[in-house]
């Protein structure tokens, strides 16, 4: 699956929605998907608390998909620190499989 927009191809309005969720909620609902370039370049702590807010916290809107996961791991498996990354990385699988 190749696909080249920055939120993974979760529309504009789809995450607008979200975050008009979030602010209505009575629960800590996350309105934030990351974008290619974050993926690409966080931290790797900060890179694991966007993707746990995503994958586990996040507003009905922009829950994530597993194949839009899968497309999280090959711009991961991209970085020049892919190795040091093998925690997140299997996160990520773990999502995938539905474990």
């Amino acid at each position: 699956m190749k696909d080249n927009s920055p939120f993974f191809g979760i529309p504009e309005e789809n995450i607008e929605a979200a975050k008009q969720r979030s602010k209505a909620s009575k629960q800590k609902l996350h309105a934030d998907v990351p974008t290619r370039k974050q993926i690409a370049t966080l931290p790797a702590a900060e890179l694991k608390a966007a993707l746990i807010n995503w994958m586990e916290h996040s507003a009905t809107e922009i829950i994530p998909s597993r194949a839009q996961i899968a497309l999280v791991k090959e711009v991961l498996s991209e970085r020049a620190d892919a190795a040091q990354l093998g925690p997140i990385i299997s996160m990520c699988t773990y999502y995938i499989e539905g474990a």
